[in-house]
């Protein structure tokens, strides 16, 4: 078996759930707070600022985890990232062959 081939094979695929946090702020005319916060929902932001994501559960994916999330949300990402060989981020389909970022999506 080649080096690389030997490396791909001890990879898993993993699932790794988080929750981010933003600062929006809309402004918004408005005859009172219950009005200004219902045209809030509706509108696009007047800022938003990543304040960071939480790490909730990391676990091998399995195909029937795939299933699942593609369930959940029909803009499922047919792909995973990995690292390569000289340590650059690359995208994969999900068995975890390389593809080009042009000839996948």
């Amino acid at each position: 078996m080649a080096k690389k081939d030997k490396k791909k094979s001890e990879l898993k695929r993993f699932s790794v759930e988080t929750v981010s946090t933003f600062y929006e702020v809309n402004i918004v005319f408005a005859e009172n707070e219950e009005m200004a916060k219902t045209i809030a929902a509706q509108t696009d932001y007047n800022v938003s600022k990543w304040l960071g994501s939480q790490v909730i559960n990391v676990r091998e994916a399995k195909d029937k985890d795939i299933e699942r999330f593609k369930e959940t949300d029909e803009y499922f990402f047919e792909g995973a990232s990995a690292i390569d060989d000289e340590g650059s981020l690359v995208y994969t389909d999900l068995n975890g062959n390389f593809v080009r970022h042009n000839d996948a999506f």
